[in-house]
């Protein structure tokens, strides 16, 4: 009798199911509306082409850095664009984003920098010491970019160095990770539920589908 490998059945391995990167979601819609407005914060807006390209740049630059499928990026910063954007970067990398709560101290981030495993940190030009206690705990970290200022290695210089350069997203399957939601901690140290793409792709659908049928360009969210 022969034995039937459970994992294979339906002929595709579980682990190795291949989904649509997440960052499709923002590539569709700059390719469908790129001159409708994308992102408002402030005074300012963006439109989709816009927003995609300013992704496409930092994504261009992390894979020169040495930047892959896998890194952990963690974000500390308050709602701007470019906390939006960082989103996307890392999903169109494969790296796994790591927000924050802007609210935390910067010994609670070192720790949430240490238990990821991050690599690249993202921060606000205004959370220097959550970035110093970040790397002191996390040797991983190899980079930090500052996110606000005008230093030539600030996160709108890097995008500015390499607007017009773009990358293909990288190829993911269901089970990869793309964030990790962090829990409050309320009874102890926080801890971090794995979401990945097929996931998200999942709510993404669930949303459009059941929770606000009927969504369009034109409607707005906060």
């Amino acid at each position: 009798m022969n034995k039937v490998d459970e994992s294979r059945i339906g002929g595709v391995a579980p682990c190795t199911r291949r989904v649509m990167n997440l960052s499709h979601v923002l590539l569709q819609a700059a390719r469908r509306y790129p001159d409708e407005i994308g992102f408002v914060w402030g005074d300012q807006t963006w439109t989709w082409s816009q927003l995609n390209t300013r992704v496409d740049a930092m994504v261009v630059a992390l894979h020169k850095a040495g930047i892959s499928k896998g890194a952990r990026i963690l974000v500390q910063c308050k709602n701007s664009n470019q906390m939006f954007e960082t989103m996307f970067v890392c999903f169109r990398l494969g790296a796994v984003w790591v927000p924050t709560n802007y609210r935390q101290t910067p010994e609670e981030v070192a720790y949430l920098a240490e238990s990821s495993g991050a690599s690249l940190m993202f921060c606000h030009i205004d959370f220097k010491e959550h970035a110093r206690a970040a790397q002191a705990a996390a040797f991983s970290i190899t980079r930090t970019i500052f996110i606000g200022g005008d230093e030539p290695d600030s996160y709108d210089c890097i995008v500015n160095r390499f607007l017009g350069e773009m990358l293909v997203p990288t190829s993911v399957d269901y089970d990869d990770p793309c964030w990790f939601f962090y829990t409050s901690g309320t009874t102890g140290r926080p801890k971090a539920a794995v979401l990945t793409h097929g996931q998200m792709g999942f709510v993404i659908t669930n949303h459009l589908a059941d929770l606000m049928p009927g969504t369009s360009q034109k409607d707005a969210s906060l």
